[in-house]
């Protein structure tokens, strides 16, 4: 890294459908005075590409199947939404009672908000959130989203998004002729409130391979192996926000960066990995610390 790092948030006008998005983010900086420099990183959310390629939902064009009425009766959520999640799920994980949580006051949410009603109303519309698997990635609710939208659109996520990354990468280096970095981030929902992260990237080595490096005394690092685009999303939400701000871009400089053709596709493990390496977690706990430990383990959790 640089000693120093700017980071500009950019607005821009309204999308509602498909659009020329180099061209909008190109003339958006320009409009304030910036101009793009080799290096640099453009930062976009997910919603705005999921716009701009007419990702767009009617939820009430959505007719749900039995599935989606038998699912959605258990849960508490619209049954056209349901159905849209089954659609662009390739697998359904968990379903986490969000508002029966809040209720019991096991997860704060309504401290969360300035205004508690709100909260509650919208814990109304969706008291149940779905964790899914969806192109070898965890997403909530499959990426839909109905925020900033009109009533009853929804967005959904794009496929592919590493090549969406490049096609981006590409057109703004034609327009401008500068060689930068794209990554296409997402907010996912915690425990502890939501963060950015990154759901694609282009021309930017994704993870730091720094396994293994000399630390300041000489000695090989356990650790090292950041990932940067995760970083750089986390950094931009600094600007974008998540509300009416209008800002769905970010430009990031003075970053020093490995240049990569390559997306975060390309070095992310897919998560049906690391249910293979649970079942190794599993055995090696009960070797290291024995069946009791972590039988009284999982009960804690189950029980409490």
């Amino acid at each position: 890294m640089s000693d120093v790092i700017e980071i500009y948030g950019i607005r821009l006008p309204i999308v509602e459908g498909r659009c020329d998005l180099a061209n909008l983010i190109v003339d958006s900086i320009r409009k304030q005075g910036l101009e793009l420099r080799d290096g640099d990183i453009i930062v976009v959310t997910c919603k705005l590409i999921s716009k701009c390629l007419d990702l767009l939902v009617d939820i009430n064009d959505v007719k749900p199947s039995s599935r989606a009425l038998a699912i959605s009766s258990k849960s508490g959520v619209n049954p056209r939404f349901i159905e849209l999640l089954l659609r662009e799920s390739d697998e359904l994980l968990l379903a986490i009672p969000v508002k029966e949580l809040a209720d019991k006051g096991i997860i704060d949410i309504y401290r969360l908000s300035k205004r508690p009603e709100l909260a509650k109303k919208a814990l109304e519309e969706y008291p149940t959130m779905f964790l899914v698997l969806r192109d070898g990635m965890l997403w909530s609710d499959a990426g839909i989203d109905s925020s900033n939208h009109p009533q009853n659109i929804l967005s959904v996520p794009p496929r592919n998004i590493d090549a969406i990354a490049k096609e981006l990468r590409d057109r703004i280096k034609e327009l401008t002729g500068k060689d930068i970095g794209v990554v296409i981030c997402d907010t996912e929902v915690f425990f502890v409130g939501s963060l950015d992260i990154a759901r694609g990237s282009y021309g930017i080595e994704p993870v730091e391979r720094g396994f293994g490096e000399q630390d300041l005394y000489g000695k090989p690092k356990f650790g090292g192996v950041d990932v940067i685009v995760h970083e750089l999303c986390a950094a931009a939400a600094l600007v974008m926000k998540q509300g009416s701000q209008g800002i769905p871009v970010a430009l990031i400089r003075g970053v020093k960066y490995e240049k990569c053709e390559c997306g975060y596709g390309d070095r992310m493990e897919n998560i049906k990995e690391y249910a293979k390496a649970l079942k190794y977690i599993v055995k090696h706990t009960l070797r290291v610390l024995g069946t009791k430990h972590l039988l009284k383990t999982l009960l804690s959790i189950l029980l409490k």
